[in-house]
């Protein structure tokens, strides 16, 4: 089962909604501008897919994220989506982590996801040799404008205000 047929919810349900242990959950924002910890799972190459998810949510995690998904591959085929995003109705809040190198695959990306989940999160700290040879993650740091880009069209483009879109960034050697 892909997917968007494993969403139980409507792609109208922006409020908040009941998890599976009837407790409701709140969107990303309403999460981290309470003043109460929050307890976050971050992307995790390899481990945070979506049966880790559901782990750690059953021992308090307020928020997810998805692993990295390459956006390009994603809006391109069926069987990457298939893949890469596995979600269900109790996988909330979840924001998903993209790589991309450039405005309109995180756009159509995240367009593609913004239903099943509560945001986008832009990896711009990904150090790995072959990300950084396609245009992804720490490559990015080092071309402002264009991540700028690619976030003001992609707010632009959702307009839902409660669809978070965030940037993971990491601190260089050099600027320590």
């Amino acid at each position: 089962m892909n997917f968007l047929s494993s969403r139980q919810n409507s792609a109208d349900d922006a409020e908040q909604q009941e998890c599976e242990t009837g407790l409701l959950y709140k969107s990303p924002i309403d999460l981290l501008s309470s003043g109460s910890l929050v307890k976050i799972c971050a992307p995790m190459v390899r481990y945070s897919g979506l049966a880790f998810r559901c782990l750690v949510r059953k021992y308090g995690c307020d928020l997810a994220f998805t692993p990295m998904i390459v956006a390009n591959s994603f809006i391109q085929s069926v069987k990457a989506r298939d893949n890469d995003f596995l979600t269900n109705a109790y996988d909330r809040p979840l924001v998903v982590q993209f790589a991309a190198s450039n405005t309109e695959d995180l756009t159509s990306a995240a367009k593609i996801i913004a239903p099943y989940s509560d945001g986008v999160d832009l990896n711009c700290g990904c150090p790995q040799r072959w990300a950084l040879q396609e245009g992804y993650g720490a490559k990015l740091i080092r071309n402002p404008d264009l991540m700028a880009d690619m976030i003001s069209e992609t707010r632009r483009q959702i307009a839902d205000e409660s669809f978070t879109i965030s940037v993971k960034i990491r601190i260089h050697d050099n600027l320590r």
